[in-house]
């Protein structure tokens, strides 16, 4: 695997960063090889201040603190280097996070974030097998930044090496590389069988999460499933773990082999030095020193180790930057003339399912339409082709840039009360937020909090509250109304009053009406006694609107809609 050295991910660490991570490695791989000298020079002034019965030893000092501000810095140098290195990592990392979001988010609708290709790839990204060293791209991009300056550290040794016999630089630089490559290999194995075993590993941690997750607590408590949940997650987790143990034993022994054939080769150094009559103590010590600090050098790289780790992220991340080419989302067509919203003779459809064939509807400024219809008919389907979440297969949509819409299962944000309102239009100052909850009838429900309006809407925080269903539903309804205020041009509600009372429906829908101003509404709703209240209703079927017209109009007509509605009426009437 290929990761850019200069530019590309490396450019996203910042120049100013790599230019002194630079500075510090060149001195730190160059280091080991000064010691080496030094302390050669320093014994070989020490051998022969001893042969010549010198107290003085001359030059002795001088290469004692010489020797000591190598070690010292080298050692405070070292301590700074490992943070920046992660620090530029980390730069890099957050860099293509916030790339790869602004890619997702600029795609122009819900159907291309939903894309089999591209979830797979962000799947990817989000895999435990990318994290489970906690280094990733950025990881992998500064540590080959920082390999390409290894050669330094390796040739400075070399040249230590040559000097004594001028063959014996090169030929152990060679011994270095070839069991450095093998080292490589062995490492690439390992991460081969990781990579294997990440299904059992994911499964188990979905068995395992099922226990303590707060969605599925409920039915796991009743059901009394703890312990075969455990054991699922158990069998999973240990044959993952089996089989990573067994690869890593057999690394173990392989990275045995890599130091004894490095024992071999500096014994065979250190034999030639020893035979070598024309050698000075002082050369000895510092070709000691050399071939120590080759070694140090070559073992020390886990360049690649980091690269095999980091491919897969690599390659999803060109992937997902070809599925999602754009940074910004293109701009979306305004409505009609007047402000309609219109969608013309529409098709649309999930793979080869078609749902709508032919849709052809307009929305005016202020006006409140319903959509029936069976259920698969296509309502929601509708709804996020009105918003623009999905693109027509055929036909034209003409949408309104400014668009709120609430569906059933509208999202619950582990946030302040008031933010879970204000979410809807970040820009809306407290009072509009206090207004929009009261236009809700939500304002009780939020006072009788622990701390009112900065209560935590979770059981998990302390201080924190949690709702019933139906007052999730005010606070979903209290976003609409916000939005309506804040200048929203269409509302869309799919189902928001499913779990409030046919009492409480109404009257959210009576406030919606009132708090709408030029605010067209589209209301999907399965209650006719709200339905009914509608400017306009159209009916879906068999991927078309079948009729249109108002309550009034629908009923005299004697189609679907008087069929469904008196069988819903009729099954009241039986209850009562």
């Amino acid at each position: 695997m290929r990761l850019p050295t200069r530019g590309g991910f490396l450019a996203l660490a910042g120049w100013g960063h790599l230019a002194a991570l630079t500075v510090l490695e060149l001195f730190l791989l160059v280091e080991p090889t000064a010691v080496a000298l030094v302390t050669g020079e320093l014994v070989g002034r020490l051998a022969q201040g001893v042969a010549r019965k010198d107290a003085a030893l001359g030059g002795i000092g001088t290469m004692l603190a010489l020797l000591g501000g190598l070690l010292v810095t080298g050692n405070v140098l070292r301590s700074a280097s490992r943070p920046l290195a992660e620090r530029a990592g980390r730069r890099i990392d957050a860099a293509v996070r916030e790339e790869l979001t602004a890619r997702v988010l600029a795609l122009p609708t819900l159907d291309r974030v939903e894309d089999a290709a591209l979830q797979t790839e962000l799947t990817t990204l989000r895999s435990p097998l990318l994290t489970w060293t906690d280094e990733g791209v950025g990881a992998a991009a500064v540590g080959r930044f920082r390999a390409r300056l290894t050669m330094a550290g390796l040739v400075t040794a070399m040249l230590v090496l040559s000097s004594v016999v001028w063959w014996w630089g090169p030929a152990t630089a060679a011994v270095a590389l070839l069991l450095s490559r093998y080292r490589v290999r062995m490492w690439r194995t390992f991460f081969h069988v990781v990579s294997g075993t990440m299904p059992a590993a994911l499964r188990g941690r979905v068995w395992s999460e099922m226990q303590s997750d707060s969605r599925d607590a409920k039915e796991v408590r009743i059901f009394g499933l703890n312990g075969w949940l455990e054991r699922h997650a158990e069998e999973n987790i240990a044959d993952a773990a089996r089989r990573v143990v067994e690869a890593r034993v057999a690394l173990l022994r392989r990275e045995l082999s890599v130091f004894l054939g490095w024992a071999a080769t500096a014994s065979v150094v250190y034999v030639a030095v020893a035979v070598s009559g024309e050698v000075s103590v002082g050369r000895v010590a510092a070709t000691i020193g050399a071939v120590s600090a080759m070694f140090v050098i070559s073992m020390s790289d886990r360049t690649e180790d980091l690269a095999e780790v980091a491919a897969p992220a690599v390659e999803a991340i060109t992937r997902v930057r070809a599925l999602a080419p754009g940074l910004r989302p293109p701009p979306r067509p305004d409505g009609g003339g007047g402000g309609e919203i219109t969608l013309r003779d529409v098709h649309f459809g999930y793979g080869d399912v078609p749902v709508l064939n032919g849709v052809t509807l307009t929305l005016r400024p202020g006006e409140v339409i319903a959509v029936v219809g069976v259920n698969g008919a296509g309502k929601t389907t509708l709804a996020k082709l009105l918003t623009g979440q999905y693109a027509p297969r055929a036909g034209t949509v003409a949408t309104e840039p400014t668009t709120y819409a609430v569906y059933q299962d509208f999202n619950r944000y582990e946030l302040s009360a008031c933010d879970n309102v204000r979410i809807a239009a970040p820009q809306a100052t407290r009072e509009q937020v206090e207004a929009a909850a009261r236009a809700v009838d939500a304002t009780g429900l939020i006072d009788r909090l622990p701390r009112g309006w900065e209560t935590v809407l979770s059981p998990k925080y302390d201080g924190g509250g949690d709702l019933s269903g139906g007052q999730w539903q005010k606070i979903a309804l209290a976003r609409a109304a916000l939005a309506a205020a804040c200048g929203a041009r269409l509302l869309v509600l799919d189902e928001p009053t499913a779990n409030l009372d046919i009492e409480a429906e109404l009257e959210a829908f009576d406030r919606i009406r009132e708090v709408r101003g030029e605010a067209a509404v589209v209301l999907i709703s399965h209650r006719f006694s709200t339905v009914r209240k509608a400017d306009r209703i159209v009916v879906l079927s068999g991927g078309r609107i079948t009729e249109e017209g108002t309550h009034g109009e629908l009923l005299a007509a004697g189609g679907e809609y008087a069929r469904m509605f008196d069988l819903q009426a009729r099954q009241f009437k039986e209850s009562a």
